[in-house]
């Protein structure tokens, strides 16, 4: 199961964003320690956009904002996922910063809603390096941590199915 799931899984790395397509309907992003995740998840349309975004993290957002067709009817959950440390102390505001810009983005056609489910019981802790990761099936709307490989796990799998 594990495999045939990784297979599906878009995995974002840091500073960077994508979208779930049909041949990788599962998103997610690792190793959040000081950075931050997002995760905005259109319901209706069934479509997830993931970024992993830094202290400089405007870059990185403008690029998760251009994969949305702004010109279409929408209404995306997001949810915020702060790093292992930054959950403890946010140094720059960042959570506070980006709750602001998805308010701002809101249009009579469009808005960004909070996520339906919560953090709890969705973010996979890695003891080894003391951060977070997560994976998120677009297709089910529901988180699938259990069911991908994350880390070294994804490394050896990536490399063994090239």
């Amino acid at each position: 199961m594990k495999e045939e799931n990784t297979k599906l899984l878009n995995l974002v790395g840091m500073n960077e964003a994508g979208i779930t397509t049909e041949e990788k309907p599962i998103i997610g992003t690792q190793a959040l320690a000081t950075c931050f995740g997002v995760l905005l998840y259109e319901r209706n349309k069934k479509v997830a956009l993931v970024a992993h975004l830094s202290v400089n993290f405007i870059p990185t957002l403008i690029n998760l904002l251009d994969l949305i067709n702004f010109s279409q009817e929408n209404v995306f959950e997001f949810l915020i996922i702060p790093g292992y440390y930054s959950a403890k102390e946010d140094h720059y505001n960042i959570y506070r910063q980006l709750l602001e810009i998805f308010k701002e983005c809101n249009t009579p056609k469009f808005k960004f809603v909070p996520f339906r489910q919560s953090l709890k019981n969705n973010i996979h802790f890695d003891k080894d390096t003391l951060s977070y990761s997560f994976a998120f099936d677009s297709r089910t709307g529901k988180f699938v941590n259990e069911e991908v490989y994350f880390g070294l796990e994804y490394l050896e799998f990536s490399q063994k199915n090239r």
